[in-house]
């Protein structure tokens, strides 16, 4: 009989657990036990940073609030996404004219400086109240100014192998009555007039998608940025996000809302990567993000 703790995995997750797995043995030298099953690192290699790339891992754990880097999900946990961003985004900040180039060509925009990029970011701290008044946050954010000096940003959601989250109570209630979901969802005209926002109770797979679209335009809203993206970021085998989550979230768009909105897969990222990072070490890098994520 199947472990009950796997029996759940569809196809995509069964094989990144798989993957992860022969990863931690065959790559980081880990061996199996009852304690640190699987795709779980020991405490001691967690400690030493081992979920993250060698190339960067120093750049990752200066970048990391202090109590980040022993937080189990983050630091353990080889399957879940948390760790993401930092080992894509963060080697970033080191050249920050070659991934100046790449998020022009992603973002289809003639951008002159990236001036930032930040994990786990959900705006200023004191204007979240002003945003969406929750938790939405982005997984990566990348600021960047225009030749005119217009500021822009692309909020970035990174998933693996997760599909949607289930409705908290909290949330519900929010969805239902909470004026700035209404407001910022309207004013934004990045959504079909016909839409429903309850909608997202029922159909948890659009859910965090939509308040990630809606917290970008929030942010423009108060003045912080003039121009917004979501990127959602996800491997092509998530079937979850490739065939269902993302196709019908595009048919709530309006043209305004499709231009704001790009999915992208991990083999595009990879690739794209791949023609404007360039040095011995930043290949080293892009290499680690194949073999450690994709087979």
């Amino acid at each position: 009989m199947k472990d009950k703790t796997y029996q759940y995995d569809d196809t995509f997750k069964a094989m990144a657990r798989a993957h992860q797995f022969s990863y931690r043995e065959n790559i980081l030298g880990i061996t199996n036990d009852e304690r640190n099953p699987q795709v779980i690192l020991t405490a001691e290699a967690s400690k030493a940073g081992l979920n993250f790339c060698e190339e960067y891992r120093e750049l990752i754990r200066q970048n990391m609030p202090s109590k980040k880097y022993t937080a189990a999900a983050l630091c353990s946990n080889m399957l879940r996404s948390e760790h993401i961003p930092y080992n894509i985004f963060t080697p970033m900040l080191l050249d920050k004219e070659a991934t100046r180039m790449l998020f022009c060509k992603l973002v289809d925009k003639d951008i002159a400086e990236i001036t930032d990029i930040k994990i786990e970011y959900a705006g200023e701290p004191d204007k979240r109240p002003e945003y969406l008044n929750d938790r939405t946050s982005f997984d990566a954010y990348v600021q960047y100014k225009m030749a005119d000096g217009t500021e822009g940003g692309i909020g970035i959601e990174v998933k693996y192998t997760e599909k949607e989250y289930p409705l908290g109570g909290e949330e519900k209630n929010k969805i239902e009555n909470t004026s700035r979901y209404h407001m910022m969802t309207s004013n934004s005209h990045y959504y079909t007039n016909d839409l429903d926002i309850k909608r997202f109770i029922k159909d948890h797979h659009l859910r965090q998608i939509w308040r990630n679209h809606i917290l970008g335009y929030s942010m423009m809203q108060k003045g912080d940025i003039q121009k917004f993206h979501h990127i959602h970021l996800y491997p092509a085998g998530n079937i979850h996000f490739q065939k269902k989550a993302i196709p019908e979230y595009k048919t709530l768009l309006t043209e305004k809302g499709k231009n704001s909105f790009i999915d992208l897969t991990y083999e595009e990222l990879f690739a794209k990567m791949r023609k404007h990072f360039k040095t011995a070490q930043q290949q080293k890098w892009i290499d680690y993000l194949y073999d450690r994520y994709l087979w």
